[in-house]
C-alpha cells in the first residue's frame, strides 16, 4: 500500500512539472522606455566614428546628446525618430579630432513618457587621437588602393601633424596622395594651387615628380603644406674607408614598394653612421634594430669585409651589418 502511495505521488509531482513546462512564458517591457545599450563603447579617441545603440520601447521620437560632465553646453545634439516596430536601433555619430572634446562626457537620452520628461545617461571618456597619415597612388608602390595605403611616421616629436616617409616614386603612374585613414578616401590631401601646398578636396589633383628615384616625403597636415626631396644614402665615420671626411655611396636595391640600401665594403675597428645627400642635416644611428636621426654612432668591433645594408621601411628605419 504504501509503494502505491509513493508511486500515486511521483505521477502527480509529475504532472504538475510537465503543466508548468509547458506554460507560456511571456517576455515584454509595458513601461515606455529609451536606454542606451550597455554595448555602446565607454572610451573612444577623437576623430573616429561612435556607434550608439539604442533599446527604445514604445517611443517612437528622442532627443540624444553628448554633453561634457564638466560644462553645459552639449557638443552634439540631434533629435532621433525611430521605426515603432523597432526595439533596438542604433546610430553613428562621427567625433572630430578636436582637443576641446577630450575628457569625461556624458551619452543623454532624453524623451516623453507619462507626461514627465525623463534623461538617461551613460558616461564615456574621449582621449587623445593616435596621429596617422598614408600614402596612395600609383606613382609608388601602394597604388590607388585606400587600404594598401602606406603609413607615414612623425618626425617632429613636438607636433602631431607633420608626417614622413621615404618611397621610391615613378614619373608615371600618376602621381600620388596623402590619406588622414587607410578605409577610404575621405578628407584626402592633393595638390595645391602652387607647389609644395596641399588642398584637402575631391578637387584636389594629384602630386608628382619630375624624375624617378628615391624620395624623403614630407607634409604637414595642419599648414596644407608638402615637401619631396631626392635622396641618396651612404655611410661615413673612422670604420669606413673615408673616414669621417667623406661618404662611401651605398646603392638603392630596387624600385617602387622597396627601401633598402646597401653596400659591400672593408670597415676597420670604429663607428659609423648613414648619412643623405652627402650632409650632416639628415644622419641615422642608434642602434641596428631602431635608427633615428642624430642617433649615436654604430660600433664596428673588428676589422673585415662586410656587409653594410640600410632599410628605410615606413614601419620602422633598421640595418644590418654582417661581417663576411
Amino acid at each position: 500500500m504504501f509503494n502505491i502511495f509513493r508511486l500515486l505521488l511521483v505521477l502527480l509531482v509529475g504532472v504538475f512539472s510537465l503543466l508548468f513546462s509547458c506554460k507560456k512564458v511571456e517576455h515584454g517591457i509595458d513601461d515606455a522606455i529609451v536606454s542606451i545599450n550597455e554595448n555602446t563603447v565607454s572610451t573612444i579617441q577623437v576623430g573616429k566614428k561612435l556607434k550608439v545603440g539604442f533599446i527604445a520601447n514604445q517611443i517612437t521620437e528622442f532627443t540624444f546628446s553628448i554633453v561634457p560632465v564638466n560644462g553645459t553646453e552639449a557638443l552634439i545634439t540631434e533629435n532621433i525618430t525611430v521605426d515603432p516596430n523597432t526595439f533596438i536601433a542604433s546610430k553613428e555619430f562621427d567625433i572630430p579630432n578636436e582637443a576641446s572634446w577630450i575628457g569625461d562626457a556624458l551619452l543623454k537620452v532624453t524623451y516623453t513618457s507619462g507626461g514627465q520628461t525623463i534623461e538617461k545617461t551613460k558616461p564615456i571618456t574621449f582621449t587623445e587621437s593616435n596621429p596617422q597619415m598614408f600614402v596612395v597612388g600609383g606613382s609608388i608602390g601602394a597604388g590607388w588602393e585606400p587600404t594598401l595605403g602606406v603609413p607615414m611616421r612623425l618626425y617632429d616629436e613636438d607636433s602631431k601633424f607633420k608626417f614622413e616617409t621615404f618611397e621610391y616614386i615613378t614619373v608615371d603612374g600618376s602621381g600620388f596622395k596623402f590619406l588622414p585613414t587607410n578605409v577610404d578616401w575621405t578628407d584626402a590631401f592633393g595638390k595645391g594651387a602652387t607647389e609644395g601646398t596641399l588642398l584637402q578636396s575631391g578637387d584636389a589633383g594629384n602630386i608628382t615628380v619630375a624624375a624617378d628615384g628615391f624620395y624623403r616625403i614630407r607634409m604637414d597636415a595642419e599648414a596644407k603644406t608638402y615637401e619631396l626631396l631626392k635622396s641618396t644614402w651612404g655611410v661615413i665615420g673612422s670604420a669606413t674607408p673615408k673616414g669621417w671626411d667623406a661618404d662611401t655611396d651605398m646603392t638603392f636595391a630596387g624600385g617602387k614598394g622597396t627601401y633598402t640600401w646597401k653596400v659591400k665594403l672593408n670597415l676597420v675597428a670604429g663607428e659609423l653612421k648613414f648619412r643623405m645627400n652627402d650632409d650632416w642635416a639628415v644622419n641615422m644611428g642608434g642602434t641596428v634594430s631602431a635608427l633615428q636621426q642624430d642617433g649615436a654612432n654604430l660600433v664596428i668591433d673588428a676589422a673585415g669585409t662586410y656587409d653594410v645594408e640600410l632599410n628605410l621601411t615606413p614601419g620602422g628605419y633598421t640595418a644590418k651589418i654582417s661581417k663576411n
